[in-house]
């Protein structure tokens, strides 16, 4: 009886030792949401699956491990861009550019990625940007890779919201490796974790374009947002432009619905018109990295860098068609700053797509804070998060209106003058 006793112990003692060794190699991804992007890196390179995104209660998705499946290799902890990466491109060109190929009213600003983008793929290349795709009756941002000019219309125009990479990494890996041109585009964060995705290997047929980002809500938040947007329109929204230029460029979206009459309809809303805009240009929902984003910088991970040129007609007024230059601020005006060798050669290889104009990194910054510094945390951010986690989106937006109040009445009537009208008459009062 002692034999089988002192045989139990023993037994019983070994299990309880692999599991303390088991719990003392967990792998811990990050100790703060201030160190995690998610960039989906650690969920694509995980050998055994074992990764995958989970939403906190406020939406933000963050890496999680199946321990079951876990072989503690560390290879996720490794391959983390955000946390182990320092980035030291400089800022080599920097360029006020338009597109000379494409539809500018397509895109957010001067169009200047459909130029690239449809010379990439006349020459046979695969492009990746973020699309806003119908899933399970709601609008997701999802990275996706198209090979045809007819696809393109997809991944045009802004997206303020995190996308969904999914497992493109690994896709690209692939076609890389089959000797095909890919053009990744997509936030700072996304690009490198692209990059550590792949050793941070450089590869001559990849470009790597990463966006000027003010930060990121998550999906969650922003579908909540267009659920509470259908009550009022008593519609279904099919499709959401975040910057619609059909009446010229600024900060108007434009929300595509069918309505109770099974009619298609569309309705542009104006920034200050939105919770949802209004929060975001306020920094209110980002998450909680974009705060102190290391990208925010001059040193970007991508060879080229895209974004709106504000403050244009203070910068380089010689430049406008208003006197006598080339583009058109109407219509959008991008930035574009090219950080490594392979941009400048990229970009010359396309120069008949775009129209370029020298300008200095300095200037482009004057106007787009984040190329210098992250968006600052709202003293309002935690307040908002709580409210939506405890009470939902109505919440939200009763108070955004409570908080206007009387002030909506000249914002709703401003709103609905035309832009080229606007702008008369700031050139009059000047």
């Amino acid at each position: 009886m002692n034999s089988i006793m002192e045989d139990m112990l023993c037994y019983w003692s070994i299990l309880t030792l692999i599991q303390w060794r088991k719990e003392m190699e967990k792998i811990e991804l990050f100790s703060e949401k201030a160190d995690c992007c998610a960039c989906g890196a650690c969920m694509n390179i995980c050998p055994k699956h074992a990764i995958s995104m989970v939403e906190d209660e406020y939406g933000f998705k963050y890496p999680s491990i199946n321990e079951e499946l876990c072989i503690r290799c560390g290879v996720c902890k490794s391959v983390c861009g955000y946390q182990n990466k320092k980035e030291t491109n400089e800022p080599l060109h920097t360029y006020v550019a338009c597109t000379q190929t494409t539809n500018i009213v397509e895109s957010a600003s001067g169009g200047v990625f459909a130029a690239l983008a449809k010379a990439f793929l006349e020459k046979g290349g695969i492009v990746y940007g973020v699309a806003l795709e119908q899933i399970d009756g709601e609008l997701v941002p999802l990275h996706i890779g198209i090979e045809r000019k007819e696809d393109l219309h997809k991944l045009l125009g802004s997206k303020y919201v995190q996308s969904n990479v999914g497992t493109v990494y690994a896709k690209i890996k692939m076609q890389l490796h089959e000797g095909r041109r890919v053009m990744f585009s997509g936030s700072p964060c996304q690009v490198a974790g692209l990059k550590a995705y792949l050793g941070n290997k450089e590869y001559d047929n990849l470009i790597l374009i990463d966006i000027i980002c003010h930060g990121v809500p998550s999906i969650q938040f922003f579908n909540s947002y267009l659920h509470e947007l259908e009550k009022k329109l008593k519609g279904r929204v099919v499709d959401f432009k975040f910057r619609d230029k059909s009446k010229g460029w600024g900060l108007v979206s434009r929300v595509d619905y069918i309505n109770a009459s099974n009619k298609p309809k569309s309705r542009s809303i104006n920034a200050r018109e939105s919770s949802y805009y209004h929060l975001f240009l306020a920094g209110d929902i980002y998450r909680e990295n974009c705060y102190s984003c290391k990208y925010a910088s001059k040193n970007r991970p991508g060879d080229i860098t895209l974004g709106d040129y504000w403050g244009i007609e203070k910068e380089h007024p010689e430049y406008l068609t208003a006197n006598g230059g080339v583009f058109d601020e109407r219509k959008g005006v991008s930035c574009m700053i090219l950080s490594t060798e392979k941009a400048k050669a990229f970009v010359e290889e396309v120069r008949d797509s775009v129209q370029l104009q020298e300008s200095t990194f300095e200037k482009a910054a004057r106007k787009n804070g984040q190329l210098v510094h992250p968006t600052p945390c709202s003293e309002r951010r935690e307040k908002v998060l709580e409210m939506y986690a405890d009470l939902g989106y109505k919440a939200i937006d009763k108070w955004f209106i409570k908080k206007l109040g009387i002030k909506m009445i000249p914002i709703y009537i401003i709103d609905r003058i035309p832009v080229s009208l606007k702008k008369g008459i700031r050139r009059i009062l000047k």
